[in-house]
């Protein structure tokens, strides 16, 4: 019986994993990698030890990364393995197996090659949609800085350390073209490049300068090998290598350039990988983003720069300025603006309508005001501002567009008047006052000799007729002709008070002229004027023609306040207080409306027409009397139930050589 053959078993390959478990091993590697060379560096471990631990040499070439990678021991017997991979994109990786286990076929290799390329590309692609979305996920950031119109090297500090870690770089700068055409100044620069923060470098004597200069970007592996890099590569000669210098343009052309820079780590055998095409496409849209930024921030600068001029010529004028909005709202006034306003601080101006601030132009509207600037042409006028104690200021007025200066404001300036159109008109009071003194002058002198006349020839007829009738007419005349003879008296007394110096004035002698003058007058208009004398109070010290106008000032009021009411009467008096004369001008007319009362005094306020008044009599009462110290108000009259205006002046001190 013929036994049958044994059959030899056959020996197992010895591998130090199977297929499976390295297969297995590079998914998972794959699917944790960041990039594409992280995943080379595991697969050629992995590889390695699936063959026994031969050493295994990796060469790939990718889109946008390329490299090569080594893992295990070649001081070991075995055969020599080669195994090739290539895609139609241009992808090729190279693989040689040194010392692999004889039963190791070399298909087994190949086809590990091919699925761990695969792998490799599946990463590089998830690491480009990776950096797609970071990038994306910037640029919208970056977007919402320069909507912030950010401080330039605030703008750019941020750019460059996120530009930094999107493309994996250890330093980072800016360079921008100075005023002068001729050089670049570095800064900001971060991280490993910080040494260079503010170097000057010439735009023909440096790689960044030839950016600039061409508009070109550059990509350099070694930025130390570069003929023109001297200036940058002297100040970080320690591992500084890869390069990647990209221009920053503006509507105003090439203004700057942005770089980045890979080091070597101090002790590594290998120098960092080069920027890739994909890096230079990352780094030239957020340069876009940063020119663009730039050119924001310069421009925001310019217009805060034209801002702060139009702050600071408003400040530091003297006339009322203020700067408003096209639609009047203020954004800035200065002082002596507030103090035509009549408000306490800026806070209380700013953010209010002009209308509010009581301004309103003469016959038309702020709004009108405001769109009356004709081809840039300023708008002239005048106002009337009514503060919220109810003063009124008149003002010329003048409106302009700035924005020539680069700003979108108005500025309105201001000049008061007020003191200065009470001032002519107060002149021009005391010019017709003069005048009829100077006609009462002469009319009083041609009226003293008839008057003389008469008097002698009355007294005549009286003494030589024997007729009681005649001699009772001839009396009537002497008297009357005394009577008209004090009224010359007081005329040419307030003729002749054209005082220069301040004097001293006898008040009753002052309030008798002014009452003696009147009273025939305001009988005739059935009304009554009374007189009330302190022959103890003593002389003021003062102008004669001013403190008469004062006491006219107030006979006037009193006769508009009384004029067609029955039983009209008007009193003035005078007394004696210590160290002061009073004088009081009061009336039975309706008093004053306490809606009014605090605005008075107030130059041009008057409750008269047009034609009966000019709202500055009561003013000029108040200035003159403060002028001599003196103190003027208004009360209710209790005796004749109308208005009482008291004026208290102070006594003249008695010097041996005071005049009058």
């Amino acid at each position: 019986m013929v036994m049958p053959q044994e059959r030899r078993a056959v020996p197992e390959p010895i591998y130090s994993c199977s297929m499976r478990d390295a297969l297995q091993a590079l998914l998972r590697q794959a699917s944790d990698a960041k990039r594409s060379a992280d995943f080379w560096r595991a697969a050629a471990a992995i590889l390695s030890e699936w063959a026994g631990g031969a050493r295994l040499a990796i060469r790939y070439q990718g889109i946008n990364e390329s490299g090569a990678v080594s893992a295990g021991t070649d001081d070991r017997s075995g055969k020599n393995l080669a195994a090739e991979w290539r895609d139609p994109d241009g992808r090729h990786v190279e693989a040689n197996l040194a010392g692999a286990p004889p039963s190791l076929p070399e298909s087994e290799l190949e086809a590990a090659i091919e699925f761990a390329s695969r792998l490799a590309v599946m990463v590089g692609r998830r690491a480009a949609l990776e950096r797609e979305r970071q990038l994306g996920t910037f640029v919208v950031e970056l977007a919402r800085w320069l909507l912030a119109a950010p401080e330039t090297q605030l703008l750019l500090r941020y750019t460059l350390q996120s530009l930094m870690e999107l493309v994996e770089a250890q330093g980072a700068f800016v360079a921008l073209k100075q005023p002068d055409g001729e050089t670049l100044r570095l800064s900001p620069a971060l991280g490993e490049a910080a040494p260079v923060e503010g170097l000057v470098m010439g735009l023909g004597s440096s790689a960044t300068g030839r950016v600039v200069r061409t508009g070109e970007a550059l990509i350099t592996p070694d930025v130390r090998a570069e003929a023109d890099a001297s200036p940058i590569a002297t100040k970080l000669a320690e591992g500084v290598r890869a390069a990647l210098i990209a221009p920053l343009r503006t509507s105003q052309g090439t203004v700057g350039a942005v770089g980045l820079v890979r080091f070597q780590a101090a002790g590594a055998s290998t120098p960092p990988p080069p920027f890739s095409l994909h890096d230079l496409h990352y780094v030239s849209a957020v340069a876009a983003h940063i020119a663009g930024g730039i050119e924001l921030s310069e421009a925001v600068a310019a217009t805060r720069a034209a801002a702060d001029r139009a702050r600071a010529m408003v400040d530091a004028s003297p006339l009322p300025m203020a700067l408003v909005d096209t639609a009047g709202t203020v954004r800035q006034v200065n002082d002596a603006a507030l103090q035509v306003f009549g408000v306490k601080t800026t806070d209380a101006a700013v953010g209010r309508h002009l209308e509010k601030l009581g301004l309103s132009p003469s016959g038309l509207t702020v709004r009108l005001m405001l769109q009356g600037r004709q081809q840039g042409e300023p708008w002239h006028g005048r106002v009337l501002v009514t503060q919220e104690g109810g003063e009124r200021r008149i003002c010329d007025c003048t409106v302009t567009d700035l924005r020539g200066l680069g700003s979108q404001d108005l500025l309105v300036a201001l000049y008061d008047r007020t003191d200065e159109l009470r001032a002519q008109r107060e002149l021009i009071a005391r010019e017709k006052l003069a005048t009829v003194g100077e006609i009462a002058s002469g009319v009083a002198h041609e009226v003293n000799n008839p008057l003389a006349a008469i008097r002698m020839e009355a007294e005549m007829l009286g003494r030589s007729t024997q007729d009681s009738e005649a001699s009772t007419a001839a009396a009537t005349i002497v008297r009357e002709v005394d009577r008209a003879a004090r009224i010359v008296r007081s005329l040419l007394r307030l003729a002749r008070r054209a005082d220069i110096t301040p004097v001293r004035i006898q008040l009753n002698e002052l309030v008798r002229d002014v009452a003696e003058i009147r009273q025939r007058v305001l009988r005739a208009d059935n009304i009554e004027v009374r007189t009330r004398m302190d022959q103890g109070a003593e002389a003021v010290l003062g102008l004669g023609q001013e403190l008469q106008q004062v006491v006219i000032n107030l006979v006037t009021n009193a006769e508009h306040a009384v004029r067609g009411r029955p039983h009209a009467v008007i009193e003035l008096a005078t007394e004696a207080r210590q160290d002061w004369v009073r004088l009081t001008v009061e009336d039975s007319g309706p008093g004053v409306p306490p809606d009014v009362r605090s605005r008075i005094f107030d130059p041009f306020f008057t409750t008269k027409s047009p034609d009966e008044g000019s709202g500055l009599g009561l003013s000029i009462c108040q200035r003159v009397v403060a002028e001599v110290g003196g103190r003027i108000w208004l009360e209710d009259s209790e005796a004749l139930g109308g208005a009482r205006f008291v004026v208290e002046l102070p006594a003249a001190p008695i010097r041996g050589d005071a005049i009058g």
